[in-house]
């Protein structure tokens, strides 16, 4: 799949799931645990303009202070990295700069995810899209390493060998299915 489609997808994805954020949702923990749910929407929604500004070519600036208002759903940006070149070019991000198809499977990797923990922390069906997953994991499996690093996704968690191929993605995301 076109790694633009695989973001597209997955933040239609996780839009859906944080259009139906209730204001009373947003104190309520989330499965990723150093976030509770305005945290982690504050994050999905700063990250997704961040990475807007860098695929366009800009310098993309680290997101300051609350990101959506009343309204997350709103201000969650689907679609946000669609700009001419931005594979072929490398993202100045504020923590350094990173090739723009790297920073493509990173976006998508982490609003497929964070879809899943809106979701959960709000008691919506966390049904993910199949084919979504099955790509997910296979881009996901090589970069093991780098996802344990602190404050990435912290460790698998073990799953049956008979679990869905979506438990075994959230477990080897960090999170309990």
């Amino acid at each position: 799949m076109d790694p633009i489609e695989r973001i597209d997808r997955a933040t239609a994805y996780a839009g859906g799931n944080v259009g139906r954020v209730r204001p009373d949702d947003l104190g309520k923990p989330t499965p990723c645990t150093e976030f509770d749910l305005r945290t982690l929407l504050n994050h999905m929604i700063g990250n997704i303009g961040m990475a807007a500004s860098a695929a366009r070519g800009e310098k993309a600036a680290l997101p300051q202070g609350d990101q959506f208002g009343s309204d997350a759903g709103a201000a969650y940006e689907v679609g946000a990295v669609r700009s001419a070149g931005a594979l072929e070019r490398d993202w100045e991000l504020p923590f350094g700069t990173l090739a723009g198809s790297m920073m493509a499977t990173i976006l998508f990797m982490e609003h497929l995810t964070h879809g899943w923990d809106v979701a959960k922390a709000t008691g919506q069906g966390t049904t993910m899209p199949g084919d979504l997953v099955a790509e997910c994991m296979e881009l996901a499996m090589p970069m093991d390493e780098m996802l344990r690093m602190p404050g990435v996704c912290g460790p698998a968690v073990g799953v049956p060998e008979s679990a869905s191929p979506q438990d075994k993605f959230i477990a080897f995301m960090g999170r309990t299915p």
